[in-house]
């Protein structure tokens, strides 16, 4: 497997982000700007297996595979660590908007669960440097079609990474197979707590919003997605705390009423038994989030 030395950047062409990226692909990943932490980031192994520090956790990203983090998380690399990398903002390119064409919300992107590793076998590892080096020669050369070129070929590698996730998540938990392509009740609820979980914290909302009973909305989205109503809007609140903590711009009693906890104290437990530590513990970039 090849590899490139520049770092690559499209800029946004105006607006509110026109001081960030839009879109980053390099090589050395081991020095990754302060912005990178509000981006989704791709990072492909192209050497032997690496150890990398991922939420305060060492673990093993093995050789041509891919780490796939989301706006919040934070990984540590050695500084001699060298990785390709893709970095996007969300105003560029949405996974969760854009959840319905490319099917990777909550799969590679804003898992709670599980290690954010694509596991690609070695075949497939020419379809990877491929897609690297389209969006390599698209920065080489902006033009006034850049944009939808990049995501173009976005969009094609995070379909190809989706597939993949699956079959791995397939294998691992047999009893909560799914289909790639998931019925149109499951996908209108996954758009509807997109839209509302902040607001909506109770079951029977989204079952009668969608016209059925919490029973039949509840084995529904846990036949396709492994998990019961009120597990998919927990976890979809945790990342989003995740997210507004790791910012930094607001306090854990803004953060809680935001998401639509009334008692920051139970926002707390909840934050707790999902990633077993106190959202005041929580940090970004080695500075703890503002008290509440």
């Amino acid at each position: 497997m090849s590899s490139f030395n520049a770092t690559m950047v499209l800029p946004f062409e105006a607006g509110e982000n026109a001081d960030l990226p839009a879109l980053t692909v390099q090589a050395q990943a081991g020095v990754a700007p302060e912005y990178s932490i509000q981006l989704y980031r791709l990072f492909w192994n192209t050497q032997a297996d690496i150890q990398v520090v991922l939420e305060g956790v060492e673990v093993t990203l093995p050789k041509g595979q891919l780490l796939t983090l989301s706006p919040g998380e934070v990984v540590v690399f050695d500084a001699d660590t060298k990785v390709q990398s893709i970095c996007f903002h969300h105003d560029f390119f949405c996974v969760r908007v854009m959840r319905d064409e490319v099917y990777c919300d909550g799969v590679v992107f804003n898992r709670l669960k599980g290690l954010p590793i694509v596991e690609f076998p070695q075949s497939e590892w020419p379809y990877l440097e491929g897609k690297f080096q389209e969006l390599q020669a698209i920065l080489r050369n902006i033009g006034p079609f850049s944009n939808d070129r990049a995501v173009s070929v976005i969009r094609s590698l995070l379909l190809h990474a989706a597939d993949f996730k699956l079959n791995t998540m397939a294998k691992e938990q047999a009893s909560h197979r799914r289909s790639f392509r998931q019925s149109p009740v499951v996908v209108a609820f996954q758009n509807l707590v997109e839209d509302t979980y902040a607001e909506h914290h109770d079951a029977s909302f989204y079952s009668d919003a969608l016209n059925l009973s919490t029973a039949t909305l509840n084995r529904r989205v846990k036949d396709e997605m492994g998990k019961t109503i009120m597990q998919a809007v927990n976890e979809r609140l945790a990342l989003e705390a995740r997210v507004a903590l790791r910012s930094g711009n607001r306090s854990v009693k803004e953060v809680a009423f935001d998401l639509g906890f009334q008692d920051p104290l139970y926002f707390s437990r909840f934050f707790r038994k999902h990633f077993g530590k106190s959202p005041l513990h929580y940090f970004t970039g080695g500075q703890e989030v503002a008290n509440a």
